[in-house]
């Protein structure tokens, strides 16, 4: 009898944790599918010298490319992704992809890599460094848009914004808005931007809406959810792209985890970053 009734307790607790597994799957899946990743790169390519977060090698972006059709995501701009969730359309399989700093590798590497995966970007440039001997300049930012790409602010110095007088706000967000739209097709507005070091405060964001702004891109490392998109628009998430090329799996891996944190995070634990 006491064996029956210890069986009978084991296969209780087993289909209560059966039970409980199929529902946070489902929660999980449901959850997801509200919401939509930004990534950020910086450089594409070959920087030996450069520090290792600032590099993902041509082949490694690829695989990402690669990886993200096989599963079947869309892969747009900044802006692109925010209209659709303006208009309410579905996202669970859209991601935008965004690089920061402007590098001329961005234009040789991995433009050629995106229109190959018919994938789209934002690249967001400092203005201080168009033409540079690494950065793109204006013919080659203008083709980035002929070829369906979107060209966003990464602010005119790079200076931290919250570190910064106020004064220098308009050098930093107004002017730099207003030459790089001088800089790039006619009729071009720049909508987004991208805070270096991730820095901001509420005087930044009342800066970027004061200068016509629609979006910002934080280091935030989940989920754009709707409500995220709808009420603080200058706090967009983004989760940075970390791969050497060494471990072909790197890039999957992280995605996934990044989805896991996302979705413990909206429970209210706090899961450090991976």
């Amino acid at each position: 009898m006491l064996r029956k009734k210890k069986l009978t307790f084991i296969i209780a607790v087993i289909m209560i944790l059966s039970a409980c597994y199929l529902w946070v799957q489902r929660d999980f899946k449901a959850y997801c599918a509200q919401g939509a990743f930004v990534l950020e790169y910086h450089a594409i390519g070959e920087h030996p010298d450069w520090p290792a977060d600032m590099v993902v090698p041509k082949a490694a972006f690829e695989r990402h490319l690669q990886y993200l059709q096989e599963q079947g995501y869309a892969m747009v701009t900044v802006a692109e992704l925010q209209d659709r969730f303006d208009r309410g359309e579905d996202v669970s399989r859209y991601i935008a992809l965004s690089f920061d700093d402007g590098y001329v590798d961005n234009y040789e590497k991995a433009l050629p890599l995106l229109k190959k995966y018919h994938a789209k970007a934002t690249f967001l440039v400092i203005n201080k460094d168009i033409g540079g001997d690494i950065y793109m300049n204006n013919a080659q930012l203008q083709q980035m848009q002929r070829d369906g790409m979107e060209i966003g602010s990464h602010t005119f110095s790079h200076n931290p914004l919250a570190d910064i007088d106020t004064k220098y706000l308009e050098w930093e967000l107004g002017v730099a808005k207003y030459d790089l739209e001088r800089r790039l097709l006619p009729d071009t507005v720049v909508r987004t931007l991208a805070y270096p070091c991730g820095s901001y405060n509420e005087a930044v964001m009342a800066g970027l809406h004061k200068y016509g702004y629609r979006a910002a891109l934080t280091g935030n490392q989940f989920l754009n959810m709707p409500e995220l998109v709808a009420q603080r628009p200058m706090e967009l998430n983004r989760l940075i792209v970390l791969d050497n090329g060494k471990k072909p799996h790197v890039f999957a891996g992280m995605l996934r985890r990044a989805y896991w944190r996302s979705y413990l995070q909206s429970k209210g634990i706090v899961v450090p970053y991976l």
